[in-house]
């Protein structure tokens, strides 16, 4: 995939886009700015004579985005964070390498019933490409139950309240990963989603996600879902290989329970996974390893304005030709305070058969939103 093929679409959004003017004094008095303050904080008991550590911090984040003049706006968003404790010396900053960062500043030009072009800095949240890049997005949807996006990603960063990235790292020098999806809804319940991510010569990977869901009476739903993605390397030493996942989910009322397997290919994702994933796991230390095989079954049940959930995981790894194990188990609970005021508790522990592998972690939020 070539950037024409971003160009082409930008064009034809822009072409179509006929919205109003407003007046350049309605674009400031019409925007929108919106953020949140909290504190988070997390603390691990690491086994076999590893050190323990952790750290808390205070956090803010601010939103603004001015609105539209002939389908243009213009995006921005900080970050910022503070210590507050740490369990030893470096521990916070080893997370929080930048305590303040300009985490999104994007132009946008957006049309009702066609899509969006955002080019800039911008969140994402794609089955292999997540968290914070620079480069280029496109929606386009005016095609009925049919949506196609596309991406190019320059630079990648971390940005949230329990890691900062010190920098927006380079994707492949200068050529940066591009994506290309689909998502085509033929029926109620039925979502297919192929897709395409591609590195010039790194790697390309197609795959498709298809999820079907049922709805054999009130208040009861199953989802199934299978995903497949094919890695194939361009690079000498980095051999082609495949992640599939199957997940079989049923929801009754407030409860859902779902039993989950994935693979990962002997000779690994070529890489793929280090753009981001769609890991159920809290930690997930190996679920893309080489050769490793993934169990889960997850539950989760609200209840008003508390919510519960827990996931308990296997996954058997190969470690330099041995096959090695690793549990783990997570349980969170959330709560609605107050209005936008909210708190969550997550515990994990994770157990490996080399014990030095092994720990048991709490992480703490507080998040107010406004």
């Amino acid at each position: 995939m070539k950037k024409s093929y971003l160009s082409l679409a930008a064009v034809v959004l822009l072409g179509s886009t006929t919205l109003n003017a407003d007046t350049l004094e309605d674009v400031f008095k019409k925007s929108t700015l919106e953020g949140s303050i909290g504190w988070y904080g997390h603390t691990y008991d690491r086994k076999g004579g590893s050190a323990n550590d952790g750290f808390s911090n205070g956090f803010g984040a601010i939103h603004f985005e001015t609105a539209p003049l002939y389908g243009f706006s213009v995006g921005l968003s900080g970050f910022g964070s503070f210590k507050t404790s740490e369990e030893n010396d470096g521990d916070y900053k080893a997370t929080i390498e930048d305590r303040a960062v300009l985490s999104e500043a994007y132009i946008k030009v957006e049309h009702e019933g066609v899509g969006h072009v955002i080019v800039g800095r911008q969140e994402v949240d794609f089955n292999w490409m997540t968290d914070v890049i620079e480069g280029a997005t496109i929606e386009l949807s005016f095609v009925e139950n049919f949506i196609i996006n596309m991406a190019w990603m320059h630079k990648q960063a971390v940005i949230g309240f329990d890691e900062i990235s010190e920098t927006f790292e380079t994707k492949n020098g200068h050529k940066g990963v591009y994506m290309l999806e689909a998502k085509y809804t033929p029926v109620e319940g039925l979502e297919i989603n192929p897709y395409y991510y591609y590195a010039h010569d790194v790697f390309n990977a197609p795959g498709v996600k298809v999820s079907l869901s049922f709805e054999p009476q009130d208040e009861l739903k199953t989802t199934t879902l299978l995903a497949y993605t094919k890695g194939n390397s361009d690079v000498a030493g980095i051999l082609d290989g495949y992640v599939v996942q199957l997940e079989q989910g049923v929801e009754f009322m407030s409860a859902t329970v779902a039993l989950g397997y994935i693979k990962t290919d002997k000779n690994g994702t070529a890489g793929l996974e280090s753009f981001g994933d769609q890991s159920p796991f809290e930690e997930g230390n190996h679920v893309f390893d080489a050769d490793t095989q993934s169990y889960y079954v997850t539950a989760s049940y609200t209840m008003g304005d508390v919510s519960v959930g827990g996931l308990y995981g296997q996954s058997t790894y190969d470690n330099v030709g041995n096959k090695e194990k690793e549990k783990e188990f997570n349980l969170s609970f959330g709560y609605k305070i107050l209005e936008n005021l909210e708190t969550s508790f997550v515990y994990v522990n994770v157990d490996n058969e080399d014990n030095a592998q092994s720990y048991t972690g709490i992480k703490a939020l507080v998040e107010y939103k406004f």
